[in-house]
């Protein structure tokens, strides 16, 4: 997508180098198209959620969270955390806390080109932040107990619980998406999440209980 960005910048300048090269009118209409352009773009994106990381022009450290209900939060600038903005169509407009401002757009599912600036200033600096892929959790074996004290042993391999097990009885797997999981098998219904990459807690009851029972499994080596 940022290829066929630059191409149409490209082409818009060369169109309007023709009879109008250099004018304030032909570089603001070349601006105005090439800013629908991309806003157009952005509209058809689908950003991914999650984190975002990347530098501004002057080499600062640039991260930001977009998560559900499309709000974006913990905008940082540095050691700054300057706030959060509501997106809409891929973007969200200029959006100020404590003192400065920021706004952008994602031009691709992962890739988010934006500009921040202090309050006081009409001196925009621009960033560009990539999304960051979570890595996966541990695969292989957890154990550990729920908060009654019975045993629980589950594995992981493959975004799959397999063979969850409390006590001596195997419930059966879940599959994992975005680092959690819940189902329910016959008689009994489980859940769980990783804290860390070794860590995973959740709860599980029987079909016909309202209460959760808590526990906690860690990664180790059989």
């Amino acid at each position: 997508m940022t290829r066929r960005l630059s191409a149409l910048v490209i082409a818009l300048l060369w169109v309007a180098g023709v009879g109008l090269a250099g004018t304030p009118a032909a570089q603001a209409q070349v601006q105005a198209q090439v800013q629908a352009q991309v806003q157009a773009q952005a509209r058809n994106v689908i950003p991914h959620h999650g984190v975002y990381q990347g530098t501004d022009h002057s080499g600062r450290v640039v991260s930001f969270s977009f998560g559900n209900h499309n709000q974006l939060t913990h905008f940082t600038v540095g050691h700054l955390v300057i706030g959060g903005a509501h997106v809409s169509n891929g973007a969200w407009h200029e959006t100020c806390h404590n003192g400065y401002c920021f706004k952008g757009q994602w031009v691709s599912d992962s890739v988010v080109h934006g500009a921040w600036r202090h309050g006081s200033s009409q001196s925009w600096t621009a960033f560009t932040t990539h999304f960051q892929p979570t890595p996966p959790p541990y695969q292989g074996t957890y154990m550990g107990s729920d908060h009654h004290g019975t045993r629980i042993h589950l594995s992981y391999a493959g975004h799959q619980v397999v063979g969850f097990k409390i006590g001596q009885t195997v419930i059966g797997n879940a599959h994992v998406s975005d680092r959690r999981f819940e189902v329910c098998h016959q008689h009994v219904c489980f859940k769980g999440h990783w804290q860390t990459d070794h860590e995973v807690v959740g709860s599980w009851r029987t079909a016909t209980s309202t209460t959760w029972v808590g526990w906690e499994a860690y990664a180790y080596s059989s």
